[in-house]
């Protein structure tokens, strides 16, 4: 506990003499105003005609300035888009020109209003000059129109040259395979075809006018009067007369377009040399001007400026030192206190709580001295309580490290080591039986692990799981004592270590009396909880040196120990090891499996014998490996579900067999089902129903299309596997009993489960064509799963004798390698059209081997009736 301290009562403070500091900054700052206030009148003087200057040069040139940008900038975008619509002649190209004409001529007519001013240059002629050249423009564009519409003239000229040669079959005829076309009218319609395209041509590269007609027309005008008597028989004397007209219309036209075109060009680079002259004209005659006088008010606009900036500078420089003397003098008033403070400060910094300071000074220096030399004070007595406060904790800090040091390395649940403390003890009991040679004492690690605590979890709470682990903790300590270190590992896992002699009878008796310790019950909030214990062993140094080893090999022990039913010892041998290492490689095999596609499912037919027909098939889960070999899923099916897989695999299942109905449904099988096997894990685990609604809806099946297959371990969970059941009940999905006659409460199951189906097991049919024992077994279960509205499916029918024995017994479904084999996908629907064929011949060769035995056992007593007359 920290001392009580005393409180001292607080020192009144002596009254101080001398002026404040408030009084002391009042009169610097009254100093520096009037300094400012002066030099700021002075400046504001020589600032107002500068900036009167300023505003009357911006009065006079800005507008001007304006103006002969803007003409200067009308006249390049006049001349732009001039020369873009002799390029182009778009819509928008001359929309553009107009509106570039306008701004030119609102550029003008705004600089003839600035132009009349003194200091303005005359700029009568120019803008003479730019209506002029206005005109020039739209001359031009008024030209290039005339001459785009010879050029469009003329090409409809050669259309209708070609057209007419072509109504009059100079394309041919086309008779049978063959194209049959008179040789005048072919030559005729390659002639315009080859005259329009150097007409074109022509155009585009700007021909020359005086060069005369080019070739194609020469050859046009001859193909023309090479055949004129023929054209004048055939088509006619009109034909020809129209052909004519029209080839001398497209030579007038392709002239003019020639002439204008020249003219363009001529006219074109007398525009483009005008606007340039312009553009020379405006910058020569009207801009420099404008800028000279601009240059020349500016010039006087800065003098003025340099003249009221050297005025502020002398009013400033004079304010500044008003305001240093008034500075000095404040300073001198104030910092020599705060130096004597401050030094007090130092040494008080430096542990000399004894420092006191002088007062005097300013009003406020003498109260702050004051109240520092009080603060000395305390500072004095805080410091004792700060030493005593350190010492206790220090104290504290202690006891806490050790109780850090505590939970490190021990189970903060049971209070048994740890991991962490495990392997520090058992690597220092190993390291001192190696030091010994030869003669290295034994070293034996038992691995424990709780059978079944996830029930117990699942079912009593974690809490009650925790009391259960505390009191397995202490019965272990119990059975242990000193002979040996236990440590809890995590979750329901323990390890035991101990030394022994070397006698592996000792460990085993030693082992064997901690699990049987077990067999009595805990006692826990008056409530007795049976817990058993599977146990692994492995010795030092048989079964490793170091403590990886060890663990691993106890570990591997264990595993082997819940494979053979748990509650149970089993001691570590090297070939668990190569099993674990097998399992590992396989697990590791088929998660590449699962990830590359290399699982199929094959589909067993399930077959009515009444009916004669495939009513359900069956989804059986096949390992496809690289080298071609098909693996059962009961070779890896157990590594799935140890390893975690069996969601995964479970959701792949149920989606490729879905997706394999649903394409049957639509090739010719409307009727498919296809019974699929669920795992206890997925079974329970999320909304299973509402999964299974799900994968219906995906893939536009009706409930009916699956069956649900559960084993009697998914079954046995109490109310969760019924409230999933009647949840599948409600989508109308039916659920099927598999491997019935194989458990401890098959009975039981079927009557409390709301279940569609039983399917009996292999086992249960294997002696009804030989045992009347058995076949009264089967009888009866097909009569108590009838009078409890179930239907019935009997899997492994193998022998003909036992298809014989089930036709007989009503309407059931067979599933076996006699009736049909696992079939892939793409061969279900061949295999279900089969089916009524195969099953007729089945049936038939039965009944004719049970005719040929009824008849052996009929002619067989005659035989040895005439035996013995003879």
């Amino acid at each position: 506990m920290p001392p009580t301290s005393t409180t001292k009562p607080p020192v009144a403070p002596a009254r101080a003499s001398g002026l404040p500091i408030g009084a002391w900054l009042v009169l610097g700052f009254a100093l520096v105003i009037g300094a400012f206030t002066a030099a700021s009148v002075v400046s504001l003087r020589s600032t107002r005609g500068a900036t009167t200057d300023l505003e009357s040069m911006q009065r006079q040139f800005e507008p001007l300035s304006r103006s002969v940008r803007d003409l200067g900038d009308g006249v390049a975008t006049f001349d732009r888009t001039v020369l873009a619509y002799l390029r182009a002649g778009t819509r928008d190209q001359h929309a553009a020109t107009v509106a570039s004409a306008e701004r030119l001529s609102w550029a003008a007519s705004r600089m003839a209003d600035v132009g009349a001013g003194d200091e303005a240059p005359p700029v009568g002629p120019l803008l003479q000059r730019i209506a002029e050249h206005e005109a020039q423009g739209f001359a031009l564009l008024r030209l290039q129109d005339a001459r785009r519409r010879a050029v469009t003239d003329l090409e409809s000229a050669y259309a209708a040259l070609d057209r007419r040669v072509r109504s009059a079959g100079g394309s041919g005829v086309v008779i049978g395979d063959n194209l049959l076309a008179r040789p005048s009218l072919a030559e005729l319609a390659r002639a315009v075809e080859a005259a329009r395209h150097d007409v074109l041509s022509e155009l585009t590269r700007g021909g020359n006018l005086s060069a005369g007609p080019n070739g194609g027309e020469s050859r046009l005008r001859h193909a023309i009067e090479s055949h004129h008597e023929e054209f004048a028989a055939s088509p006619g004397g009109n034909w020809l007369a129209m052909q004519t007209e029209d080839f001398n219309r497209a030579v007038r036209l392709r002239r003019q377009a020639l002439r204008l075109g020249a003219e363009t060009e001529a006219r074109q680079a007398t525009f483009a040399a005008e606007g340039d002259s312009l553009a020379v004209h405006i910058r020569d005659n009207v801009e420099a001007p404008a800028w000279r006088a601009f240059t020349a008010a500016a010039a006087g606009a800065q003098r003025a400026v340099a003249q009221s900036e050297q005025t502020i500078r002398t009013a400033t420089f004079k304010a500044i030192l008003l305001a240093l003397l008034a500075l000095a003098t404040i300073t001198w008033a104030i910092t020599w206190p705060v130096r004597r403070l401050t030094a007090g400060a130092r040494r008080l910094a430096a542990g000399k709580l004894a420092t006191r300071v002088l007062r005097g000074g300013a009003r406020e220096l003498d109260e702050l001295a004051n109240a520092f030399n009080h603060m000395a004070g305390e500072l004095a007595d805080a410091e004792h309580a700060v030493k005593t406060y350190q010492a206790q904790l220090e104290h504290r800090v202690e006891e806490r490290t050790l109780q850090l040091r505590h939970l490190a390395e021990h189970d903060p649940l049971t209070n048994l080591p740890n991991r962490r403390q495990l392997f520090q003890r058992l690597n220092d009991m190993l390291a001192a039986a190696g030091a010994e040679g030869p003669l290295a004492s034994h070293i034996a690690v038992l691995f424990l692990d709780l059978d079944n605590f996830k029930t117990v979890n699942d079912t009593l709470g974690h809490d009650f799981g925790d009391r259960v682990l505390t009191e397995i903790g202490g019965r272990l300590c119990d059975v242990v004592g000193e002979s040996g270190f236990i440590a809890r590992l995590g979750g329901d896992e323990f390890t035991l270590v101990f030394p022994y002699s070397g006698d592996s009878t000792e460990v085993e008796r030693h082992a064997e009396h901690l699990v049987a310790s077990f067999q009595r019950p805990l006692l826990i909030d008056r409530r007795e909880v049976c817990v058993g214990v599977s146990c692994g062993v492995a010795t030092f140094p048989e079964h490793g040196r170091d403590a990886t080893s060890l663990l691993r090999a106890a570990d591997v022990a264990l595993f082997r120990a819940k494979e053979l039913g748990r509650n149970r010892l089993c001691v570590h041998d090297p070939s668990m090891l190569v099993q674990a290492s097998n399992r590992f490689r396989v697990e590791q095999a088929l998660r590449k499996a699962i990830e590359g596609g290399e699982l199929v499912l094959h589909y067993q037919p399930q077959v009515c014998l009444a009916r004669r027909r495939t009513i359900a098939v069956e989804a059986l889960l096949r390992w496809k490996r690289s080298d071609d070999q098909i693996v059962a899923a009961g070779e890896f099916i157990e590594i799935a579900q140890q390893s975690g897989l069996m969601l995964d695999l479970n959701d792949w299942i149920l989606e490729t067999a879905a997706e394999a109905v649903s394409r049957w449904r639509r090739e010719g099988w409307p009727e498919a089902r296809v019974a699929i096997n669920v795992s206890a894990q997925q079974f329970l685990t999320g909304n299973f129903a509402l999964d299974i609604e799900r994968l219906l809806a995906r893939h536009g099946l009706p409930p009916e299309s699956i069956e649900l297959e559960l084993t009697e371990t998914a079954l046995q969970t109490g109310a969760a596997t019924v409230e999933v059941l009647h949840g599948l009940r409600l989508l109308n999905v039916d659920t099927a009993l598999d491997d019935f006659g194989t458990g401890f409460s098959s009975l039981t199951s079927i009557e409390r489960l709301p279940l569609s189906r039983v399917k009996l097991d292999r086992s249960v049919i294997a002696g009804i064509d030989s045992n009347p024992r058995s076949a009264a077994i089967v009888h009866s279960i097909i009569g108590l799963c009838r009078n409890l509205g179930l239907q019935v499916t009997i899997e492994g029918v193998e022998r003909a004798t036992q298809l014989d024995f089930l036709g007989a017994c009503g309407e059931i479904s067979v599933q076996g390698f006699l009736v049909a084999r696992p079939a892939e996908a793409a061969d279900v629907i061949d295999v279900v059209r089969r089916m009524r064929a195969h099953l007729e011949s089945l049936l038939g060769a039965v009944e004719r081997q049970a005719a040929e035995t009824a008849m052996e056992d009929l002619t067989g007593p005659v035989r040895v009736l005439a035996g013995q007359r003879r």
